[in-house]
């Protein structure tokens, strides 16, 4: 079936297509609806070196001559640092019991370092509603600079040599993050939409099958009509009533046998012409022995007779 074919199916079972297409379109409206809307925001954070730089001099003690901050004794230190607050943030351990977040929780966020781009910490936190989202940013960036704070001193670093963090995106507004819902209903209107058609071209080809099935019976009803009927039963003879002598005998007879009523034709039922009991037979075509001109034999002249052909004689010659 070409693609005009399938939309006159569709046009001729619109009381079947209508309704499924209806029930398509509801039925996506309340997946878009009952799944709940998501909000989300983020901020960013940058990690700063002091002023002094990454080592401390002191002449008390030559074991102190020179106190360097470890986080700053290699080559991208603030970047590195920034990625190690990033693999922190994401430890389940550190999510669930310094962050409060589990995994029936209905907030989360991801934390990610800047990577060759900068000593940048980004920060995306999405929840249910738009203030639980900038609020896990804010707990989340406020944790991470305490958390920066607590890996130096565990390192034993100088405080003068301490990384510092600062934050130049503050947790931006929440938006409303709908592409999941509108995946999911664009899913499940096309599915619909895949049944409806074929629940349409199906009811289709049953209603079809139906119709041929009646026309069926009706015909072979017809033919059964039109079939010649049996003879009627002969009536039952009546007993010989006595004739009044008041009356002759040829009025007693004409009393007794009414005279015949010509049986009408009963026309067929739907108005049509009745058939004829069974085709004409085929007139056969002439042999070949048929269509030869056959001459009689000649014979002996007939003076007679000056047509009928004979054998020549010696009288004909000249």
């Amino acid at each position: 079936m070409d693609f005009w074919g399938a939309v006159r199916t569709l046009r001729r079972r619109w009381y079947i297509a209508l309704p499924a297409a209806i029930t398509a379109v509801a039925v996506a409206a309340g997946v878009f609806l009952s799944i709940p809307t998501r909000y989300q925001s983020s901020g960013v954070m940058v990690l700063t070196s002091p002023a002094a730089g990454g080592t401390f001099k002191e002449k008390i003690s030559p074991e102190d001559a020179v106190q360097v901050n470890p986080l700053l004794a290699f080559d991208g230190s603030l970047t590195t640092t920034a990625q190690i607050l990033a693999q922190i943030l994401a430890d389940p351990k550190t999510r669930k019991e310094s962050l409060g977040l589990g995994k029936d929780s209905t907030e989360n966020f991801t934390a990610a370092g800047g990577g060759m781009s900068g000593p940048f910490l980004f920060v995306t936190a999405d929840g249910s509603t738009p203030e639980s989202a900038e609020r896990l940013v804010t707990t989340v960036m406020e944790f991470a600079t305490k958390e920066l704070d607590k890996q130096q001193t565990s390192l034993k670093a100088p405080a003068t040599t301490f990384i510092t963090s600062q934050v130049i995106v503050n947790p931006t507004e929440a938006e409303a993050q709908i592409g999941g819902k509108v995946r999911y209903a664009g899913a499940a209107f096309v599915l619909l939409m895949l049944l409806t058609t074929a629940a349409t071209f199906g009811g289709d080809s049953v209603l079809n099958h139906l119709r041929r099935r009646r026309e069926a019976r009706e015909g072979k009803a017809a033919e059964d009509d039109d079939a010649p009927s049996a003879p009627p039963a002969p009536a039952a003879r009546k007993a010989p009533q006595p004739a009044q002598p008041s009356q002759p005998a040829q009025t007693s007879q004409s009393a007794q046998a009414p005279p015949p009523v010509a049986k009408q034709p009963v026309p067929p039922p739907n108005g049509a012409p009745r058939r004829p009991p069974g085709p004409p037979g085929r007139r056969p075509q002439p042999t070949a022995s048929e269509q030869t001109v056959k001459i009689a034999a000649p014979g002996p002249r007939n003076p007679g007779n000056p047509g009928a052909p004979a054998w020549p004689t010696n009288d004909d010659k000249p």
